[in-house]
């Protein structure tokens, strides 16, 4: 089965975050997406056309002071 991905952006307290989410085309699109916060989702072809929407969404996301993970400790 053809696996395909989507980048999604969150936004969450806001501030902001991305990342790639694997489909399969017998996945329900809609039940993927019930992401709560979700503001953009891009469909691609390829895990690496995903990272690199992810990667550039984030950076952006870094250099204006929006990223939800700046600063906090795990």
């Amino acid at each position: 089965m053809k696996s395909s991905y989507i980048a999604v952006e969150i936004k969450e307290n806001g501030k902001y975050y991305a990342y790639a989410l694997r489909v399969s085309t017998s996945d329900n699109l809609i039940s993927k997406l019930n992401i709560k916060g979700v503001q953009f989702a891009n469909l691609c072809g390829t895990k690496k056309s995903a990272e690199y929407i992810v990667n550039n969404w984030n950076a952006e996301h870094k250099a204006n002071n929006r990223y939800l993970f700046d600063n906090q400790n795990f």
